[in-house]
């Protein structure tokens, strides 16, 4: 049925007004995801969780279809445009062709795990190359060694980051990212690729109005990645935000993620990525969120092959 403009009232013009700014701020956060940056945590917030701005696209077509109002009509339709031109290409990326060369698996263990050791089972039960965990306490950090450490002989642990490897580490250092104390750590792993180097973070959480020093590890990770010459680089842990949090597009825009929305918390019914594998002169293969086994997080595997 073809939309007609019945007489004009305050209030119709008010509705229309009011969804028609919220479809414009919507098409502007899409296109350009930097402009959250002014919102502080909020906008990180804000950001993690676009792809869910489609669900805006409901109340407006109810409103568009009651008011009959064409204007609501096309701004809808550019909603819908500007979504699909910011959220696709992340989902709908390719695997690249061929056999993974490298396996990686990263998940935040959980520090209240009630079961360590059977999540680090869990894992290693799936054979990947390198496991990456983060929040681990000694306790759990012991626990999953136990598991981990016959079947990969080489690990590495910083504070409460560790990484476990069926191939030799070396090089490796902590990351204290602008805090006073190592979340993060960088190891070169001996691989049938070459040499990667790995980088495996644990961000500071997203606290609205509160101390928050994850833009501060942010910047300094995007920092040393960009001053990393390493011809293969993995980027892999918990960054406590998703791909288009604002905070995050420095170092998203110099690196590669496989697709997928692959959700990772809250583990039991996931609505936001971000647990991420991202990764520099080298190809994903593919992608999986992997089943919930214990944490608050899902694990990521990714396989990785040469370019």
């Amino acid at each position: 049925m073809p939309f007609r403009s019945p007489r004009r009232s305050p209030g119709r013009s008010f509705v229309i007004g009011v969804a028609g700014i919220v479809l414009s701020a919507g098409i502007v956060v899409l296109v350009f995801p930097a402009a959250l940056g002014v919102l502080g945590t909020a906008g990180s917030v804000i950001g993690s969780l676009l792809p869910w701005l489609a669900l805006l696209l409901v109340p407006v077509a109810a409103v568009a279809l009651g008011t009959r109002s064409k204007r609501l009509a096309v701004g809808s339709l550019a909603f819908a445009v500007a979504w699909a031109f910011a959220i696709l290409p992340g989902v709908t990326t390719p695997d690249a062709p061929g056999d993974p060369a490298l396996t990686v698996v990263t998940e935040n263990v959980e520090a209240a795990n009630q079961d360590p050791a059977a999540t680090a089972r869990s894992i290693a039960a799936r054979s990947p190359d390198v496991i990456a965990l983060e929040e681990l306490t000694e306790t759990s950090g012991n626990a999953a060694g136990g598991v981990l450490d016959q079947r990969y002989p080489h690990h590495y642990r910083v504070g409460s980051i560790g990484v476990w490897s069926r191939t030799t580490l070396s090089d490796g250092e902590p990351l204290t990212l602008g805090l006073g104390w190592a979340r993060a750590l960088r190891v070169t792993v001996d691989t049938a690729l070459g040499d990667v180097r790995l980088y495996v973070v644990h961000m500071d959480s997203l606290r609205i109005g509160g101390d928050d020093g994850r833009p501060t590890m942010l910047a300094s990770l995007a920092t040393a990645v960009r001053a990393d010459d390493s011809a293969r680089l993995v980027v892999a842990g918990d960054f406590n935000g998703g791909s288009k949090d604002p905070e995050m597009l420095p170092l998203a825009r110099m690196l590669d993620e496989g697709g997928g929305f692959g959700f990772t918390w809250p583990a039991q019914a996931p609505v936001v990525r971000i647990d991420h594998v991202f990764v520099r002169g080298l190809d994903t293969a593919s992608t999986e969120v992997l089943p919930a086994n214990g944490s608050d997080h899902r694990g990521v595997q990714v396989g990785l092959r040469a370019p």
